[in-house]
């Protein structure tokens, strides 16, 4: 039987990403798994994957929820982490702890966006994936995540497509959608890899963003660090990097130097090079710039309707399901309430718009605003 110290903002059941049976199952299971499903994801296509990309606290998250809630959509889910080799193992395991009544599948308040909820289940990210790549966030020798065109990784590229098919396998799914916001700095890598990609970029008033962040790395730090089995938990099995949610970019070094005068600046430096980055991918690939279509969390809580139209044709999937699950999201969404900057956060604001103006005003967002 599971027993865990339950964590506000974290699926019940999070620890079995650290239990021996399942890291076993990894194990024992990687190969047969693969030889033994080849028939089946032979015939399943990676058809026009779809991409989500934008800096942390840019909506991304909402936006991946909504979109993977389409029936013909399979994502990696939370727990891929940790089954990444067997996800199809893992599925059905987990699936038998939920029959058990030892995994809790109800869908609960996510530490990172509490306005949002998760499951074992849920659409995620699922950076360790990406990090078998060779660029790994995890790695202390690692210090810039950027990957282009030039970069190759054959046999994280054959496991790559490989964990793809059984997701879509086991999800009954024929297009697969993946959220991260690292992928700004791997956008020609993956149109490489894919080239008939979609790319959705979303962008935030960076101001905001950045202290979205910066509050949220602090609620986490709250929430999980007194918690020994919890901290060993997410890193050892999960392998998120919650408590230190640095992105290593080309000028990883001076993110950190910003940091240690204050984490507001740290932060919004990473976003500004995560977006230089991701604007010269754009400006080097015009196929890329093709494939990508851009948009506003502002918009998209404005006008969530027109939006998300505009989403579900430029990903070809503007269907009946589309078309109700726009319906509901409509309903929902709701820019998150305003918060007044306190003294401490108001004493950094003119640097962070200084350090952010060369991306932010790419995009339209002047200092006026």
């Amino acid at each position: 039987m599971l027993m865990e110290h339950p964590i506000e903002g974290l699926p019940r059941g999070y620890s079995l990403a650290a239990h021996p049976t399942l890291l076993r199952l990894g194990d024992l299971c990687a190969w047969p798994e693969r030889l033994a499903l080849a028939p089946w994801t032979r015939q399943i296509p990676i058809d026009r994957p779809i991409f989500v990309v934008g800096a942390f606290r840019s909506g991304t998250t909402a936006l991946e929820q909504i979109l993977s809630s389409h029936p013909q959509v399979g994502v990696f889910w939370f727990f891929t982490n940790a089954v990444y080799r067997t996800p199809a193992t893992g599925y059905y395991f987990l699936r038998l702890m939920r029959r058990l009544g030892v995994l809790d599948t109800r869908q609960l308040p996510y530490l990172h966006n509490p306005r949002l909820g998760l499951t074992p289940f849920s659409a995620f990210e699922c950076e360790w994936v990406w990090a078998q790549a060779g660029k790994n966030l995890w790695d202390p020798d690692c210090t810039d995540l950027t990957a282009d065109a030039a970069f190759s990784n054959p046999v994280f590229e054959r496991l790559l497509r490989s964990s793809i098919q059984r997701h879509l396998l086991v999800q009954g799914a024929r297009r697969f959608l993946n959220k991260n916001p690292i992928h700004l700095l791997r956008l020609e890598y993956l149109h490489k890899l894919f080239p008939d990609a979609r790319f959705i970029y979303i962008l935030r008033d960076p101001l905001a963003t950045v202290l979205s962040h910066y509050r949220m790395v602090q609620r986490i730090a709250a929430t999980i660090h007194p918690h020994l089995q919890a901290r060993q938990a997410i890193d050892g099995g999960l392998h998120l990097d919650v408590l230190t949610p640095r992105i290593k970019t080309q000028q990883y070094a001076e993110t950190l130097a910003l940091a240690q005068i204050h984490p507001l600046l740290g932060i919004a430096h990473q976003w500004r090079m995560m977006h230089i980055t991701a604007l010269a991918s754009l400006q080097r690939s015009p196929a890329l710039a093709r494939q990508t279509v851009i948009i506003t969390y502002e918009e998209l809580t404005r006008t969530p309707q027109a939006v998300l139209d505009q989403l579900w044709r430029f990903v070809d999937l503007d269907d009946v399901a589309a078309a109700s699950i726009t319906a509901h999201a409509a309903g929902e969404l709701q820019p998150p309430p305003a918060t007044a900057p306190t003294p401490e956060e108001t004493k950094w604001l003119a640097a962070v718009a200084d350090i952010v103006a060369p991306a932010a005003e790419h995009f339209g967002y002047t200092r006026s605003q």
